[in-house]
């Protein structure tokens, strides 16, 4: 389901453009790189947050998979949104680094959790008829949920771990 900027609050709306402008020449599989920030914020509104969550599910990618920068965002739509945002992104040069490095800045600002949260069920769930990706995701859960047990949403982790046993 796609969501209608025209629906959206006018802060929603101005980072969904923004992250369309960065995004623009990115895929998510076949689908513009919009449908898998699309899937992020629609989980966040599952389980009703919006405000800084629904801006920063817009943004979560950029300083990750563009130029844009974390004091960027923060200019553009404050400081809290600009926090979550660099929360969730990795650094280095394996996915396990990468990973590894985002669970560390989360334990640091947790409720950056939910946004990650949402990220991964949103990317589990479009995974469901591609076994290898959903495999990686079940190798990886084991450490995720460790690295930041106690955080976040019970409803999101319980929403995660029935995405992750489906098709087992």
């Amino acid at each position: 389901m796609s969501i209608s900027p025209v629906d959206l609050p006018p802060v929603e709306r101005a980072a969904r453009t923004f992250a369309e402008r960065y995004h623009r020449n990115q895929q998510y599989g076949d689908l513009p790189y919009i449908a898998h920030l699309e899937g992020v914020r629609t989980v966040l509104t599952d389980f009703g947050y919006d405000q800084a969550f629904g801006v920063a599910a817009w943004l979560h990618d950029l300083i990750e998979d563009t130029d844009v920068t974390r004091e960027q965002i923060a200019n553009h739509f404050g400081d809290a949104v600009a926090t979550l945002v660099w929360a969730v992104t990795g650094e280095g040069r394996t996915r396990r680094e990468r990973n590894l490095s985002a669970y560390a800045k989360m334990r640091e600002h947790p409720t950056a959790v939910v946004l990650k949260l949402a990220d991964r069920i949103a990317n589990v769930e479009a995974s469901i008829s591609q076994p290898d990706k959903m495999q990686m995701y079940r190798r990886e859960s084991a450490t995720f949920a460790e690295a930041l047990h106690g955080t976040g949403d019970p409803r999101m982790w319980q929403r995660l771990d029935r995405a992750l046993s489906l098709g087992r």
